[in-house]
């Protein structure tokens, strides 16, 4: 008897680990959807919304719903975040490590608005290749990133923005759309002339600065000369000498 019941009490331990191994193999191969707000690629100013599958199957009739429905500080009409197909109709699949990611809103657009939302109840549904039902939910919090600094990092995006810029210059210039004009003056000479031309050049400009060298030179003013002329001099000739 007591050889039995301890036969029994391994086999109800065999089973239950069995059983969570199994769990766990399953947990470890379903599909795992996850819908997140985060910064976006282009700047640290704006922010999108990603839904994206972490799992190692796909995701398949994927319904997502936000609470409240998401709203821009400035909407496009036709356009609007809320009306986002994947927001109002089920996502066929989604595939292991695929993303699907869409402009939400610019946080310095939003700040101070008291009329948007700040975080959504996120609801998730779907379905696994051999039908088992997943559900799940979440919070997305915008502004749990309010108060950080970031670091501006010149991306791709900001060289194709100036190569725009580049490109309405010179469109907007007369001569590139060739319904302007422009006059050239151009002269050829030999190395001869050349050495020659720069000799007089250099000539010339030695007597330039030797004349202006000159202006800045005193000069003896009339009253000196005067002065000179009228001081008394000694006379040194013979038959002079002292009393």
């Amino acid at each position: 008897m007591v050889a039995a019941l301890y036969a029994k009490k391994q086999w109800q331990i065999g089973r239950e680990q069995a059983e969570d191994a199994r769990r766990a193999q399953v947990e470890a191969s379903r599909p795992y959807v996850v819908v997140a707000v985060e910064p976006s690629g282009a700047s640290g100013h704006l922010f999108d919304l990603t839904v994206r599958n972490i799992g190692q199957r796909p995701a398949l009739s994927v319904s997502i719903t936000l609470d409240p429905p998401p709203k821009r500080a400035r909407e496009t009409a036709g356009h609007e975040i809320a009306k986002a197909k994947m927001l109002n109709e089920p996502v066929a699949m989604i595939a292991p490590g695929q993303e699907m990611r869409a402009f939400y809103d610019s946080h310095t657009e939003r700040n101070g608005r008291k009329d948007l939302p700040t975080s959504h109840q996120a609801s998730l549904t779907y379905r696994d290749s051999s039908r088992r039902e997943y559900s799940e939910t979440s919070v997305l919090d915008i502004e749990a990133m309010k108060g950080t600094t970031f670091a501006s990092v010149q991306t791709l995006h900001d060289i194709g923005k100036t190569l725009e810029k580049m490109e309405k210059t010179f469109n907007a210039a007369s001569l590139l759309r060739g319904s302007g004009s422009v006059e050239v003056e151009a002269s050829i000479e030999t190395r001869g002339e050349q050495r020659q031309r720069l000799a007089e050049e250099q000539a010339e400009s030695e007597e330039q600065h030797s004349r202006m060298m000159e202006r800045l030179q005193p000069s003896t003013s009339a009253e000196e000369r005067l002065a000179s002329d009228a001081s008394p001099q000694a006379d040194e000739g013979p038959g002079q000498g002292l009393n």
